[in-house]
């Protein structure tokens, strides 16, 4: 008896570490909510097509590159960079390689 107690304490213990993952911002809530643009490429080459997308947004003369990463569920936003727009063109030129 006390041997199936504990196995069950201990399966109730591990099933919060299977619960399913899920995104803080999804790319299907922020393609709806946030202004920006679809882009083919990540600036400089960030992310592969493969692991993920990135997408550009503009405030002022600010461009805002956001990252997504692909999950099993939907991809997920991983990152945003915020740069100067005459810092983002030095950087990464004022057009790219189409893949």
């Amino acid at each position: 008896m006390r041997r199936t107690a504990l196995l069950a304490a201990l399966l109730g213990l591990a099933a919060p570490a299977s619960a399913e993952k899920a995104c803080f911002i999804s790319y299907s809530g922020f393609e709806e909510k946030i202004a920006h643009l679809d882009i083919e490429t990540c600036p400089g080459g960030q992310v592969k097509p493969e692991e993920g997308f990135c997408r550009i947004g503009l405030d002022g003369s600010a461009v805002l590159v956001y990252t997504f990463r692909h999950t099993d569920a939907e991809p997920c936003l991983a990152r945003v960079d915020r740069w100067e727009f005459n810092d983002f063109a030095g950087r990464f030129g004022i057009n790219y390689d189409k893949p």
